[in-house]
């Protein structure tokens, strides 16, 4: 499906269905505990690919990115902005158009896969010094990261997609999440839904996925990160989520 917007662009979006996860894992360090079970009961169509520069140019009249081409993901766009977009966009598609909860993006990157990484039954991790160099070798067949980015952005989709055809989900940019960040998932919702409780005292919001400098580890289905709502750097990207089955 592609996501008409009038006169301008258009963004593909890859269907969703609805199912159960078990999201995060057991490690309490790195704030993936506990592991819990999700249930999305709505099915929605997830952005193929990142945001890109070119289409974040057509909607926003600007590129806030460090590291210029077109088809590459936009980066240095904070939490506000992208919200921003989504609001603009959902106003020329006369779509629900916004960006994923944590769990729904955990969701879409896992795939119905079981395991840390989606191409194989890999871990579980405790840090980046137990994540073996095949593993590694294997993950640059479907991710930018620090073995193979050359320090830098790159093209959307020149990577192998996931099982439910969505590429880029790990490396390439961090990709914000609607949540409000928590340090571990005690209390987190189950249904699917953003995690905004104390939206109003924290403005740190979530970021999935890692990104082109990052290790293998930080690339894992589960790993979370977060930063400031107001803040933009060169790692910092995002997808958007359209509601709906069709």
């Amino acid at each position: 499906m592609k996501l008409n917007l009038k006169d301008c662009f258009q963004i593909e979006v890859t269907p969703v269905p609805a199912g159960s996860v078990q999201i995060g894992s057991d490690n309490e360090v790195f704030s993936e505990a506990p592991r819990h079970p999700v249930t999305i009961s709505s099915a929605f169509f997830m952005g193929t690919f990142p945001v890109t520069q070119m289409q974040w140019d057509c909607v926003m009249a600007d590129n806030p990115s460090a590291f210029r081409a077109p088809d590459h993901p936009v980066d240095s766009v904070s939490w506000d902005h992208a919200i921003s977009f989504c609001r603009r966009v959902s106003e020329k598609s006369g779509r629900n158009v916004r960006l994923p909860s944590e769990a729904e993006w955990e969701y879409a990157c896992r795939a119905g896969t079981p395991s840390e990484f989606f191409f194989g039954a890999w871990g579980p991790f405790r840090d980046d010094s137990e994540v073996p160099p095949d593993l590694q070798r294997l993950l640059c067949c479907y991710s930018w990261f620090d073995l193979n980015s050359n320090d830098q952005t790159r093209a959307v989709g020149m990577k192998k997609p996931n099982p439910w055809g969505l590429h880029d989900m790990l490396g390439n940019v961090w990709e914000w999440c609607a949540d409000v960040w928590h340090s571990n998932y005690l209390g987190a919702p189950t249904d699917g839904s953003a995690w905004i409780s104390g939206e109003d005292t924290q403005p740190r919001r979530c970021l999935r996925g890692g990104a082109w400098d990052m290790n293998a580890f930080r690339c894992r289905s589960c790993y979370r990160s977060f930063d400031h709502r107001d803040l933009g750097t060169d790692r910092f990207g995002f997808r958007v989520v359209v509601d709906g089955s069709g």
